[in-house]
């Protein structure tokens, strides 16, 4: 009792004293507290009871006082040298893990926080603090996040001090030797050193750090930051590099992030979707799985999450030779053993299977920024010849190491893309008599398209012996006339001056960041100028006429993901618009005038050509058929024009505030801006009258699934409810209702207002021979009429900025 007595009275005197203000005062009174702290572990080794430990957390508190109070003057710090010298570190951690208070363990991580904080010799340098926090870190008890968050804070923090100064490495670094191995010489071992395995007696924080890189919140993210700084580190310590290189971090990473993308399983989808758009929300599919937006589970967040730190750590590593060895078991034991098989097994393009990992496909390649991975990835899928790698030496290590894994490679027998790669998968997904796998088809070709431009001539074709040809200002302007018109006569909208102003001030933005794209190794070394043209015959470019073709039947998410697509071709600077929107000039018959000077020259120049029929673009003709059909309807039913303006104002009638792309404000539209029909003009044209829109910027290119901005912009036609008289609504309303829900076009017999809505889920888009409703036509007909305006606008933005027009 005397002993406590004397402890419960000097706590007693220590809370009532006053601070010590001079440096030798604090001195004197931290000693007197580590005195205190090594006295309670050695008077009782099975600490029990609540005294040991207020009296332990009490001391160690007046520790941190101190250190506090040092750390605010300049140096030197005698306070912390005592605390290396005595190295009461090794009595503050039993202490910590013999007794199981969360706040005494609060009060020993704080402790060891402000000794890495202080930057004096002989703490984070020395071996016996390091050893003391690993145990610290590794054996207490983690009983919350909190306390999880401050010892993984520890990690963090002395991850960061070797990457400041890595000449502390050794203190928490000690590698095992290995045998020196001459040029030529067959290595003594097996081998099996470089197939992964653990050695964590040689470098634990750095496994400490693994541990709690799947974490979310607080833990997580100190843990995979201090990671990043350890690998940082290597370019800066060989020994570090080759141990990083023969551990197995590589293998770790790449197992870890398989094993997470073998926890998605298929996709999940809400019942309803509230926050969906009135185009989706009014569609006849709208409670159907390709009109909701698929929900990103716990397995989802997981594996993106950890993807990219994958994305991180190759960002961060400034060694040449720990990076490669990082991507070469990111290919080998992820892509080849894992993402592509499970393309490869799941295609089943009539059942859903296909569409859940193309979706997979298209998240992971729309959230990764980082050039090599992508490389990696879209090489390998593509059956493309791998990216060169850097010239450097390369090391023993990674030698064996790359021999480890093409045993492997070639143990797992795996099949290879070179006989079956994305491309043929994307082929039959737009074959696919599955909506859901037909709409996550289109979804991935627009994210390669917008994303990783020099993949996309793997995914589509070009004749390479056809490069883009100028056309004259006149075959320019004929033919961007003639694809507005065929916008222009599906809606009378008051509004159009506008809004073409908008769509081209857009598509002009989205083209030029197109040229600020650096140029791909393949397309340097390509001495044929670009863009080139399409292959007409290219299996892939058929698929997507064909789903023009059946546009008006098409669901709407379907037909939103379609024209992203063609958007992302007809804006691209690798792919010419001659042969699909625009004629080869090749094909133009001009008017035979002689010129005998400068001006004749450029008067010819605005000569409008002639074309034959059979050299019409392949996707105009698909759409002036589509227009053809709704004029047939114009005629048949005297009221479809009243009928789609009302379907479109409704569709913008959105209340819901949406966030602009960019950061222009969007405009209203003023409701009396009259119909301009004029002949509209357009770059080097002698009459500048631009037709022009409603009020709100569009996007000519809109991510994937997006809804684009057109279709929730302000309404331009003033409401069809406004201009009915006040007499009550109701029964008109609900004739109407049933009107649009009636088959369409009007077949004999009782109406089937529930045609589309008794289809079965997964069906495929509506044959030739199948019905839809009025309501869905109507919606079609928008979405043309937004898509002619949108690439007209791009055609006619084209002609400047790539320089695609001018004179002769």
């Amino acid at each position: 009792m005397d002993f406590w007595s004397r402890l419960i009275g000097g706590s007693r005197a220590l809370s009532k004293s006053s601070r010590a203000t001079s440096p030798t005062e604090r001195l004197t009174a931290f000693k007197r507290a580590c005195n205190a702290l090594q006295q309670i572990w050695r008077s009782n080794n099975t600490p029990s009871g609540e005294q040991p430990i207020a009296h332990a957390r009490a001391y160690i508190e007046r520790l941190n006082s101190i250190l506090s109070d040092e750390s605010r003057g300049p140096a030197p710090h005698p306070c912390v040298a005592y605390a290396a010298s005595s190295q009461i570190f090794v009595t503050v951690t039993k202490l910590a893990l013999s007794y199981y208070d969360d706040a005494l363990l609060r009060s020993a991580t704080l402790f060891f926080n402000t000794l890495i904080d202080a930057e004096v010799d002989g703490v984070v340098d020395n071996r016996l603090f390091a050893r003391a926090m690993v145990d610290l870190v590794r054996r207490a008890d983690k009983a919350s996040d909190e306390i999880e968050g401050r010892l993984v804070e520890l990690l963090f923090g002395i991850a960061n001090n070797i990457r400041l100064q890595p000449n502390i490495l050794p203190a928490w670094f000690v590698p095992r030797a290995t045998p020196m191995v001459q040029d030529g010489e067959p290595p003594a071992s097996s081998g099996a050193e470089f197939a992964g395995t653990m050695r964590k007696d040689e470098f634990p924080l750095f496994y400490l750090l693994v541990d709690y890189v799947h974490n979310e919140g607080r833990a997580g993210d100190f843990a995979r930051t201090g990671l990043l700084y350890l690998i940082e580190t290597a370019s800066r310590s060989k020994n570090l590099e080759k141990w990083l290189i023969e551990s197995d971090l590589a293998t770790l990473m790449a197992t870890g992030l398989g094993a997470l993308y073998s926890q998605l399983g298929s996709l999940c989808f809400p019942s309803t979707d509230e926050d969906a758009p009135h185009i989706i929300a009014l569609s006849d599919h709208a409670n159907e799985v390709t009109a909701l937006k698929p929900a990103l589970s716990e397995a989802m967040d997981a594996f993106m999450s950890y993807l990219l730190f994958w994305q991180d750590t190759i960002d961060h590593c400034k060694s040449a030779e720990v990076n490669y060895t990082l991507l070469d078991h990111f290919q080998v034991l992820f892509l080849e053993q894992l993402l592509y098989p499970s393309l490869l097994e799941s295609s089943d393009v009539a059942g859903g299977s296909t569409a859940a990992v193309m979706t997979y496909l298209c998240r992971i390649l729309d959230s990764i920024d980082q050039g090599e991975l992508v490389h990696r990835i879209l090489h390998f899928l593509l059956a493309s010849s791998p990216p060169p790698e850097e010239k450097i030496d390369m090391s023993a290590s990674r030698r064996r190491s790359l021999n480890v894994l093409a045993a492997l490679a070639s143990e797992a027998a795996q099949p290879s893309p070179s006989l079956f790669n994305l491309r043929d998968l994307a082929l039959l997904g737009l074959q696919s008599s599955n909506r859901q796998t037909v709409l996550a088809t289109l979804r991935l070709l627009n994210v390669v398209l917008q994303r990783h431009h020099p993949f996309a001539r793997a995914l589509i074709h070009t004749v390479p012996s056809q490069p883009a040809q100028q056309r004259t200002v006149g075959a320019f302007n004929a033919e961007l006339e003639q694809l507005l018109s065929l916008g222009t006569s599906l809606v009378d909208e008051p509004t159009l001056n506008e809004s073409y102003d908008n769509y081209v001030s857009d598509a002009t933005w989205v083209l030029e960041s197109r040229l600020c794209l650096p140029v791909s190794a393949e397309q340097a070394e390509d001495s044929i100028p670009l863009p080139l043209q399409l292959q007409q015959d290219d299996p892939i470019v058929q698929g997507l006429l064909t789903c023009v073709d059946s546009f008006f039947s098409n669901s709407v998410i379907v037909n939103l993901a379609l024209t992203g697509v063609l958007m992302s071709l007809a804006s691209s600077h690798l792919f010419s618009l001659d042969g699909w929107v625009l004629v080869d000039p090749a094909h133009y018959s001009f008017p035979s005038e002689e010129h005998s000077d400068e001006f004749d020259r450029i008067r010819q120049s605005y000569l409008v050509p002639t074309w034959p029929e059979t050299t019409a673009p392949t996707l105009t003709s698909a759409l002036k058929k589509l227009v053809e059909q709704v004029h047939q309807w114009q005629q048949d039913l005297p009221d479809f024009d009243v009928l789609v303006a009302a379907r479109r104002d409704l569709l913008h009638r959105d209340e819901r505030p949406q966030t602009p792309t960019r950061s222009s404000e969007i405009s209203e539209a003023p409701g009396s801006a009259s119909v301009d029909r004029s002949r509209p003009s357009y770059p080097g044209s002698p009459e500048p009258s631009i037709p022009s829109s409603r009020g709100q910027s569009p996007q000519p290119i809109n991510p994937p699934g997006s809804i684009p901005s057109v279709m929730r912009g302000e309404p331009s036609v003033r409401p069809l409810e406004s201009r009915g008289s006040s007499i009550s609504r109701a029964p008109a309303a609900e004739a109407l209702r049933q009107r649009l829900a009636m088959p369409f076009p009007p077949a004999p017999g009782p109406p089937a207002t529930e045609a589309v809505e008794t289809d079965a889920e997964n069906s495929a888009d509506h044959g030739p021979g199948s019905t839809v409703t009025l309501g869905h036509v109507l919606t079609n007909v928008v979405i043309l009429y937004e898509f002619l305006l949108e690439l007209s606008a791009v055609v006619q933005a084209r002609g400047s900025l790539f320089e695609e027009a001018g004179y002769v």
